[in-house]
């Protein structure tokens, strides 16, 4: 089968964390056989790069007997259905679904145009699809993996001593609930003095695994989610989370040690973390959790999803037949 990837968030040079759950989710098709090319750009800093996209997505179509193209984000979706010769699948990631709303009106659009897909049961709630296809980002256990704390710490130049709690995102980032996060450490610092924060920016790949280990709480303070995979990734390596109730988070961590969901309240998040502290960095079961979430499972939902969005696709108001072109299992 041959697809063509399109997204408006990739890893680059400069930014190798950036849409780091889509390269790894099209690594996982790879492995599982989908013969795919993608085609990336970034919509951040102009609105003509969907313009760009859109021209782009029609002459690599154009060019190529692609089975179909798998957009990520709504926006990019709708450059997608721009053409008309490849049906198209759109994973929506959560941020796309409701925090600006002109964004929610086009996704409401191309989730109806296009197979939809989404990363939690919540989102496809939001947008009247509550039956869709959900497919959770993965996680690579293989890499991330429990490590030895002071080991991590010392490969990324922190001071050995002390707690680390750690913002899965930008200190800038104000859907990441940045304020909250600096008010919730300052007040655990009160029983908790040695305790300092930390926030998920400017690492590698690589190095975000030695965060996850030398880290002792990760404090999820978003305003909104999808399917975070920083909590998994946390999980994978043993260390707790606690959180707002945001995406599908309350589920991924529910009936953990050490894990919670509380409300978005200083005090509330400051007790959970001080009880997450207390439980530690120690039970296997946060581990076996995210091995749920591994990427084969998700390429194979994937397919799923593809051999049906090749079989019968809804396009503009109408139903057309497409040939499958995946084999039957």
């Amino acid at each position: 089968m041959r697809v063509l990837v399109a997204t408006n968030m990739y890893p680059t040079a400069r930014e190798p964390w950036f849409g780091s759950f889509v390269a790894e989710q099209v690594d996982a098709l790879r492995e599982a056989g989908v013969d795919l090319d993608v085609l990336s750009f970034d919509g951040r800093r102009s609105r003509a790069a969907y313009a760009r996209a859109t021209r782009d997505i029609r002459a690599r179509v154009k060019a190529s007997s692609y089975d179909l193209v798998h957009a990520h984000y709504g926006l990019t979706g709708a450059a997608a259905l721009a053409q008309w010769r490849a049906p198209v699948v759109t994973t929506f990631w959560g941020s796309d679904l409701g925090y600006i709303r002109w964004q929610r009106a086009i996704s409401f659009a191309v989730a109806r145009m296009a197979t939809p897909v989404f990363v939690t049961r919540r989102g496809a709630a939001q947008l009247g699809l509550p039956t869709a296809a959900v497919v959770p980002p993965s996680v690579d256990t293989s890499r991330f993996a429990p490590r030895e704390r002071d080991a991590a710490r010392a490969r990324l130049g922190w001071e050995p001593d002390g707690i680390v709690v750690l913002l899965p995102g930008g200190s800038m980032n104000p859907v990441k609930g940045a304020e909250l996060f600096a008010r919730v450490v300052a007040r655990v610092s009160e029983s908790r003095p040695e305790v300092r924060p930390a926030y998920l920016e400017g690492f590698t790949r690589d190095e975000v695994v030695d965060v996850m280990n030398a880290t002792d709480v990760v404090l999820m303070c978003s305003v909104s989610e999808g399917s975070p995979v920083a909590v998994k990734e946390a999980l994978a390596c043993c260390t707790p989370v606690v959180s707002t109730d945001v995406g599908d988070v309350a589920e991924t961590i529910a009936g953990l040690p050490g894990c919670a969901v509380a409300e978005r309240d200083e005090a509330q998040l400051a007790s959970a973390v001080v009880a997450a502290l207390s439980v530690g960095r120690r039970s296997a079961e946060l581990r076996i959790r995210a091995q749920r979430y591994r990427p084969a499972a998700t390429a194979e939902r994937l397919l799923e999803v593809y051999q049906e969005a090749t079989g019968t696709t809804r396009r503009r108001g109408f139903t057309a037949r497409l040939s499958a072109r995946i084999p039957p299992r």
